[in-house]
């Protein structure tokens, strides 16, 4: 990061303070967005009729959504050494999250349909 935005480094101890909170913030919620965004599939058995169904489709999504982008805004935010304001990080954190809800959402897809040969056993 610091050859991209042409700044010095860290202190050591400012350094792996930073990195610790990064990791512990990282473990919270990256399991907290895939739950929310599962969440869905496990609410089809509570919720009856086809408007609840697409509503808690609907509502996964924007939750798992808005923690994504907090995720990569926190990350915008503090892992650069450099003072960023929310105007100059939002559209970037808007995008990753919006890529990894995509994957999130299409790599169940990927691997029901090109995974079933993974074994390196040939279904012929």
């Amino acid at each position: 990061m610091t050859v991209i935005y042409r700044l010095p480094e860290r202190k050591f101890l400012h350094e792996n303070l930073l990195a610790m909170g990064m990791i512990l913030l990282y473990i919270i919620i990256i399991p907290l967005m895939i739950a929310i965004s599962s969440a869905p599939t496990a609410l089809l058995s509570v919720i009856p009729g086809g408007g609840g169904n697409f509503a808690s489709y609907l509502g996964g999504l924007i939750f798992s959504l808005l923690i994504a982008f907090i995720f990569f805004e926190v990350t915008y935010w503090f892992v650069p050494n450099k003072k960023m304001s929310f105007r100059t990080t939002w559209c970037g954190a808007l995008v990753a999250s919006c890529a990894l809800e995509l994957w999130i959402l299409l790599f169940p897809l990927y691997v029901r349909r090109y995974m079933n040969t993974y074994a390196g056993k040939s279904i012929r």
